[in-house]
């Protein structure tokens, strides 16, 4: 089953860019913006923010302190992937490209930290079961199999998977490790899911980086 531009593969290329390169598929940030400007909030939003405001709440490289930079968005076009092994990661490819494309609010940003280390932070807004219906749904997929083989035009990555406890933020938290082998060689990504009432944030790379700035990532994402 083709994946394009997928939350599984969106997660895993953090780790194959650290081993063989992988281009991480491009951003939805800009055009979710552009329908934020005709965007009118009614009492029906349920606190739903605009993809501006996710912006303006996003991290940044002096939030997160010294040794950090913002990455530039990437300009890969095609970033096609087939998962094999796992039917339940095939079925929510074949349903949406981008589980979470379907909130039009949504902003994003990637970093490279100390050593090398990368971090992107999603975030999306939307009615609060939405955005908890959707994200389960991911997560559920995501943890599925316990192992399962990510296939792009250049690479056969190994992806092990497993769940893990995040801390209690929010209202409703995800947690899971994905361990990627390619090319002899192995990397560790962790991917950390909170919702807060109608923001989502989804935190993905390396293990220590996605932990330390979670409630941060939060707190600004959150602040009244």
């Amino acid at each position: 089953m083709r994946l394009r531009h997928s939350a599984i593969l969106t997660n895993t290329c953090l780790a194959l860019w650290a081993l063989t390169g992988c281009s991480a598929p491009p951003s939805d940030s800009a055009p979710a913006a552009e329908q934020a400007e005709t965007h009118v909030r009614t009492a029906a939003d349920h606190n739903v923010l605009p993809s501006e405001l996710l912006a303006d709440r996003l991290l940044t490289a002096d939030d997160l302190g010294p040794g950090y930079a913002a990455r530039p968005a990437a300009t890969a076009t095609s970033t096609d992937a087939s998962v094999e092994g796992c039917p339940q990661l095939e079925q929510l490819g074949s349903t949406a490209d981008n589980p979470y494309a379907m909130f039009p609010n949504q902003g994003k940003r990637d970093f490279t930290g100390p050593g090398g280390t990368q971090l992107t932070e999603e975030l999306y807004s939307a009615p609060p079961k939405d955005l908890a219906a959707a994200a389960g749904r991911i997560m559920t997929a995501m943890g599925a199999c316990p192992s399962y083989q990510l296939v792009t035009a250049t690479t056969v990555a190994e992806v092990r998977t497993q769940t893990v406890a995040v801390p209690r933020l929010g209202d409703e938290q995800w947690g899971q490790v994905l361990t990627v082998a390619a090319g002899g060689r192995r990397t560790i990504v962790q991917q950390t899911v909170i919702r807060a009432g109608a923001v989502l944030l989804v935190g993905s790379g390396s293990p220590a980086e996605v932990t330390v700035h979670a409630q941060t990532a939060l707190a600004k994402a959150t602040a009244r």
